[in-house]
């Protein structure tokens, strides 16, 4: 059974008919699945759950961050528990066919959401579906280097 079965099966994820929209039923929240960028974030967003054993109820997507007076999103915020008020791991996912340029400023663009949230960020994880990399980060220390270490 595929990842994307399993979303469905579990409940975690449901597409429609058309197969143009996904919903996120832990969330209630319905997005383009045409989006190409869509289809990478609900696979982080399974692979989070399913494969890495993150409790749903942890997890937020699609999460405002404020970094100067600009309001952005961040893709996904895992936190340390259900109250969310620690994060512990921001994910951004960007399309598959993503160049190095565009997955580089992914990884500065989510370095930005972690210095901007709570000092609880401890990961960060740029997810493109065929590029992947983990970051520990330390706000206190405004340390921000790849590691090997993975938070699963």
């Amino acid at each position: 059974m595929t990842l994307f079965e399993q979303g469905l099966t579990q409940k975690l994820i449901e597409i429609s008919e058309d197969k143009s929209t996904i919903t996120y039923l832990h969330q209630g929240k319905s997005r383009n699945y045409n989006n190409p960028e869509e289809k990478v974030q609900a696979e982080a967003f399974l692979k989070l759950v399913l494969e890495h054993g993150y409790p749903v109820e942890n997890i937020k997507q699609f999460v405002s961050v404020t970094i100067g007076s600009d309001k952005r999103e961040a893709d996904i915020v895992v936190y340390d528990d259900t109250t969310h008020q620690k994060p512990i791991i921001i994910v951004e996912a960007k399309k598959n066919d993503v160049t190095q340029a565009e997955f580089n400023q992914a990884i500065n663009q989510c370095f930005s959401y972690a210095n901007a949230l709570a000092g609880t960020v401890k990961y960060i994880w740029v997810y493109s579906g065929l590029l992947s990399e983990v970051f520990r980060f330390d706000k206190a220390l405004f340390l921000f280097r790849h590691t090997k270490h993975r938070p699963w």
